[in-house]
């Protein structure tokens, strides 16, 4: 008999895969205001206690981007209702270049414009495909998605996808609190220098001695703080 979890679109697979959630749901995605594929995961996270929840987008701008309320308030919803259960994360590139004079090497820290439209249910269940988490990528636009439903190929796209945030050298787990730690252990780091480059002005003086550890960051992941619904200048408009 069909497994109903293949019976349906593009959001209704989403759900049924939300509804199954055991132990994690991990998305990547250029948006993150889904009105209410954040309901499902509400519902599910509140059956389910030990259930994480693990997103990794990208910044918004609270002057020029028109969904800027709305990634804020799933962020918000997000934070009050399952504290310490959902992880927000965004990517950051980094490099350094020499320059001349004093404090000759600079920093190079940009955003990475993540694009992916992936999610990862319990090493089960993949989507990837041209689908946004937000309205028009459900329900407004035709878009197509590819679901996996395969235990092996899943576990291995996930480790996969963490080894590459993480960098190299990192074993990925595959226990869920683990991998978790390690994502949580990157970007602490990450942070920590990204603030001793910001505490020296983003140049330093190497004499073209090698860049110090503690200015080194590991990977790609960062922390990702949106605002209340009243940073936005859309909204109000």
């Amino acid at each position: 008999m069909p497994d109903p979890l293949w019976e349906h679109s593009i959001v209704e697979t989403w759900l049924n895969a939300v509804s199954r959630a055991e132990r994690y749901i991990l998305i990547e995605d250029q948006y993150w205001r889904a009105p209410i594929l954040t309901e499902a995961i509400l519902a599910r996270m509140a059956q389910v206690p030990s259930l994480q929840l693990v997103v990794i987008t990208k910044p918004v701008s609270e002057w020029l981007d028109p969904g800027c309320a709305w990634t804020h308030r799933t962020d918000t919803q997000l934070e009050s209702a399952v504290p310490g259960r959902y992880l927000l994360l965004q990517l950051r590139a980094f490099d350094t270049v020499v320059t001349w004079g004093w404090d000759e090497t600079e920093s190079r820290f940009a955003d990475i414009d993540v694009h992916s439209k992936l999610m990862i249910v319990d090493d089960v269940f993949l989507s990837v495909g041209s689908a946004n988490k937000n309205n028009r990528g459900l329900i407004y636009e035709g878009e197509m998605s590819v679901a996996v439903h395969d235990p092996g190929f899943v576990r291995e796209a996930r480790r996969r996808l963490l080894a590459n945030v993480l960098g190299p050298g990192v074993s990925v787990a595959d226990d869920v609190a683990t991998w978790r730690s390690q994502l949580v252990q990157a970007r602490t780091w990450n942070d920590a220098v990204h603030q001793r480059w910001a505490d020296e002005g983003h140049d330093i003086s190497l004499d073209g001695a090698p860049l110090p550890a503690a200015y080194a960051p590991r990977g790609f992941v960062y922390s990702l703080d949106f605002g209340t619904v009243d940073d936005c200048f859309l909204e109000d408009v």
